[in-house]
């Protein structure tokens, strides 16, 4: 969806066919939202007779643009298992346009949630302030790794154990090392030092796969949680580590502060021990949950070289796999200072 006037008049009808107003409905406002990696997303107002509001819609770039590959027809089915409970904080589903038909490419549209990202709140605000914003987001992380994993819908699977999935998640390293067009050792450096040092294993939960600032939503009535193509189950710290790495690419660190305070509190939340959660085991899912972006970023760069993808994001997230490498060799580093662990 590129051409504007295209965009709008498509979106219009949309609108019309969904809400009370009908045919009186107009768009009253289009503005893309830059910044993501994946998917293309614009805020859309309308305007009729009750009034004029504001809505997200989600939808699939054009084939070779995104960084990652994901399903939204999965992930509408997830964002309404969850809305259904009201447990999770996160912007309400509204409509799905599964084949593109309306909207030119299939999309998902939700509420708008009127409020600020946190990244860019804490940017704003004084050092001092941000660990009550990390105590704050440490609540959503509870909310979703308390989800009940049996109302998740049927296409997110379940492992076997927490062992099983921990060696899936390390062989992903390997695999996609030995796929890769160039020898690459520092990948199979990080499957060789996760594989020698696993952590205590914890209870498998709903994770978010991008929690981090940059996808919280500051409101009057709370935060909330956006972006959830990457959701999954598997192990909770995940989403910690994520967080921890992401705050190094996409500052500022909201827990550096107090990073001790952010995991008491988090055990109080969730009931796990100190030996699970603590600094040490999330320097190790910072390298474990790096997977999720480091490796799509190195394939696609390779698409990309390959004349299979032309994305600009794409060859412009090239240039972070170097920045990745340290980010990820800083928490190898950590890790075995705290733990005498080795590769």
């Amino acid at each position: 969806m590129t051409d504007i006037a295209e965009v709008t008049s498509q979106l219009e009808a949309f609108f019309q066919k969904r809400c009370p107003g009908g045919d009186s409905l107009k768009i009253a406002g289009y503005e893309p939202i830059t910044g993501g990696y994946s998917r293309a997303m614009a805020r859309v107002w309308v305007e009729d007779s009750d009034g004029r509001r504001g809505y997200i819609v989600r939808a699939d770039p054009p084939p070779g643009q995104a960084i990652i590959d994901t399903d939204r027809t999965e992930e509408w089915e997830l964002l309404t298992a969850l809305s259904s409970t009201d447990t999770i904080p996160l912007p309400k589903p509204l409509w799905f346009d599964k084949e593109g038909d309306e909207l030119g490419t299939p999309s998902i549209v939700m509420e708008m949630i009127n409020g600020q990202s946190l990244v860019s709140i804490a940017r704003q605000r004084d050092e001092s302030e941000h660990l009550g914003m990390a105590l704050n987001m440490c609540e959503v992380g509870a909310s979703i790794h308390g989800f009940d994993v049996s109302a998740l819908p049927d296409h997110i699977e379940i492992p076997e154990s927490w062992d099983d999935y921990i060696d899936s998640r390390i062989q992903e390293w390997t695999v996609a090392e030995k796929a890769y067009a160039d020898s690459n050792p520092f990948m199979r450096l990080i499957a060789s030092y996760l594989r020698a040092n696993k952590p205590p294993p914890a209870p498998l939960t709903l994770v978010h796969g991008d929690f981090q600032i940059a996808n919280i939503l500051i409101a009057d009535d709370g935060y909330y949680m956006v972006d959830w193509e990457l959701a999954h189950v598997g192990d909770p710290r995940e989403d910690l580590g994520w967080m921890m790495f992401a705050s190094v690419t996409q500052p500022p660190d909201v827990i550096a502060e107090d990073p001790d305070a952010f995991y008491a509190r988090y055990r109080e939340l969730t009931g796990l021990s100190e030996d699970v959660i603590n600094a040490a085991t999330i320097d190790y899912f910072v390298m474990l949950a790096a997977a999720t972006v480091f490796i799509p970023v190195v394939q696609q760069f390779e698409a990309v070289v390959k004349g299979d993808a032309t994305g600009i994001m794409v060859t412009y997230m090239s240039n972070a796999i170097a920045g990745m490498h340290n980010v990820l060799m800083s928490a190898m580093n950590r890790h075995r200072a705290a733990t005498g662990g080795s590769a």
